[in-house]
């Protein structure tokens, strides 16, 4: 509907791109943080809006103290908060002490997050999708992502079933064959400098080839069997 509205292309720069903040959304609408009682009871470190709360205490008829949350943001915005989180939390106490550390957030905050990773340039971050629900591994040593095998990947192209927009080399990089000592090379000259993927172990990958089985033998007997006639009721 919002594309529809406003067209493909500006609707892409507000969801993609870096500094392109969308239109505000309104004080009493459903998507305002400031409506959200998980942000509204936490966030305490934010300064007081005058305006909202001069707004919020003639409607409720008492006063409200509201707090300036943000009614529009841009990746730019999220990161300025997400990156000094991660640089000045989450490597001095678990990174730097060589824990596994596990981050679920927004795909915003994911791409933000690749963005300085991967030192992704802001003109061409909006050409960058991060596939939701989707683990990905990010080696610190390395400096590279991978995925976690399935066992259904296709052998030539193990991320062509994944869409990571249009330019996925951005965050998993092609490789340089005068410099990489091994190379995965892929279909229509696609190239890896490391494994994209992790790899199974030989009982895991049988488990898994056993679990598709029983799936598929399942789902032709449930296609096999007529479905029963509904009731019916005489007058």
């Amino acid at each position: 509907m919002i594309a529809q509205r406003h067209g493909e292309a500006k609707f892409k720069r507000w969801r993609r791109s870096y500094g392109t903040r969308p239109p505000e959304v309104s004080s009493f609408s459903s998507h305002y943080p400031g409506n959200d009682d998980r942000y509204v009871k936490y966030a305490e470190d934010m300064r007081v809006s005058v305006r909202e709360t001069v707004i919020r205490s003639i409607s409720d008829m008492r006063l409200k103290i509201h707090r300036k949350f943000p009614k529009a943001e841009s990746l730019k915005d999220c990161m300025s908060r997400t990156i000094p989180f991660y640089t000045d939390q989450i490597v001095p106490q678990s990174v730097a002490k060589g824990k596994t550390v596990m981050i679920a957030s927004s795909e915003n905050a994911i791409r933000g997050l690749f963005m300085h990773l991967c030192d992704i340039p802001p003109h061409r971050i909006s050409e960058v999708e991060i596939p939701t629900g989707l683990p990905l591994v990010y080696n610190i040593r390395k400096r590279c992502i991978q995925v976690l095998e399935t066992g259904f990947e296709d052998p030539n192209d193990p991320l062509g079933h994944l869409d990571f927009g249009s330019a996925p080399e951005l965050l998993f990089q092609p490789c340089d064959s005068d410099n990489d000592a091994e190379c995965f090379l892929g279909v229509a000259g696609k190239s890896y400098r490391y494994d994209p993927l992790i790899r199974l172990g030989d009982e895991a990958r049988k488990a898994v080839e056993e679990e598709a089985l029983a799936a598929r033998e399942a789902a032709a007997v449930a296609a096999a069997v007529p479905l029963p006639k509904p009731a019916t009721m005489g007058v």
